[in-house]
């Protein structure tokens, strides 16, 4: 009973730390500023952090931002969304909405990631299809 105990605990403690970085994740991909962002990747991303989505893929922090402003640059006045983190061993999943502020849910999809070191090592973005 106390490993179930410890697992539990070491789980949720994952969760936490999980939503933390994703509610930094999110932040930074709200913030229309792009000179914010590099202040804030290397507490929030690994240097190698890796995103995928259906336009491409980026990795590292030029790349990774470049995808924000690509997002960014295509939605103007859009802002994500996310709902509360699923943890399962390593591995997360946000889902969330995206759009403006009178119709939060224009756009459906979520995140499937992981963390390494502490900081959001990867991100894989499927969009809900209609």
């Amino acid at each position: 009973m106390a490993a179930a105990t410890l697992a539990h605990g070491q789980q949720t403690d994952e969760v936490a730390v999980a939503q933390q970085l994703i509610n930094r994740h999110f932040e930074i991909w709200n913030d229309p500023d792009p000179r914010n962002w590099a202040a804030k990747f290397p507490a929030v991303y690994a240097e190698d952090f890796y995103v995928a989505d259906y336009g491409g893929a980026a990795a590292g922090y030029a790349d990774v931002a470049k995808l924000i402003q690509r997002v960014q640059g295509g939605h103007a006045g859009f802002v994500f969304t996310p709902e509360p983190v699923a943890w399962n061993h390593g591995v997360g999943r946000v889902t969330w909405g995206y759009g403006p502020r009178d119709n939060p849910n224009q756009v459906r999809g979520e995140d499937i990631f992981t963390i390494k070191n502490g900081k959001l090592a990867s991100a894989r973005v499927f969009i809900d299809k209609k």
